[in-house]
């Protein structure tokens, strides 16, 4: 992972020869030291090595960056506005050509919406023909992941070839654990 020298709250992220731009979450950002997102400090000028220090206990609870779970600051950002709901177009977009059959935690945000669709939604949507949804899906707490179950509506079944899948609260913003759905033409809708 490599700093932004643009932009400290956004750091740049290499799998499989592929560059992804990731987000910090706000107001966090880049830290090429220590190799996470953090509070907005100056750079030490040496490589520092973090340690977990003992502090006293306080009233209030405050949700940090370091008490969020890895995947809130290490994840694929998606964008891709074709995967929501509304686009009825077919452009035979498949997520088994983006995901694989090992887990990538997944941040939908921009032009894609904020998460995967919570409803069933009409095959034919999303830019795919198999439209992935969540069945009974449950916002997990702040810091919590919780198993969902990822359906896809195709051939006339609202839920063929479930799959589950783990949904993170990053408090502000939800990652997935996405792997490639069964079908090969089917992606996850988001809304």
């Amino acid at each position: 992972m490599f700093e932004n020298p643009t932009d400290r709250s956004t750091f740049w992220h290499c799998a499989n020869g592929i560059n992804y731009l990731k987000n910090c979450p706000s107001p966090l950002v880049w830290s090429q030291a220590i190799q996470t997102c953090t509070w907005n400090v100056e750079e030490p000028s040496t490589t520092i090595t973090p340690t977990i220090a003992s502090t006293d206990t306080v009233s209030t609870t405050v949700t940090t960056a370091s008490s969020l779970p890895q995947q809130c600051l290490n994840y694929t950002s998606v964008t891709d506005g074709t995967r929501r709901t509304t686009n009825t177009h077919i452009l035979a977009e498949t997520d088994n050509t983006y995901f694989s059959k090992t887990r990538t935690w997944v941040r939908f945000e921009g032009d894609a919406g904020t998460r995967i669709a919570e409803s069933t939604v009409p095959s034919n949507r999303c830019g795919s023909e198999g439209a992935g949804w969540l069945k009974h899906p449950q916002d997990p707490e702040i810091g919590e992941t919780v198993t969902q179950t990822a359906c896809f509506n195709m051939l006339g079944m609202s839920c063929i070839w479930p799959v589950k899948i783990p949904m993170t609260n990053c408090d502000g913003f939800f990652v997935y654990g996405l792997v490639a759905p069964a079908p090969s033409n089917a992606r996850y809708c988001t809304i």
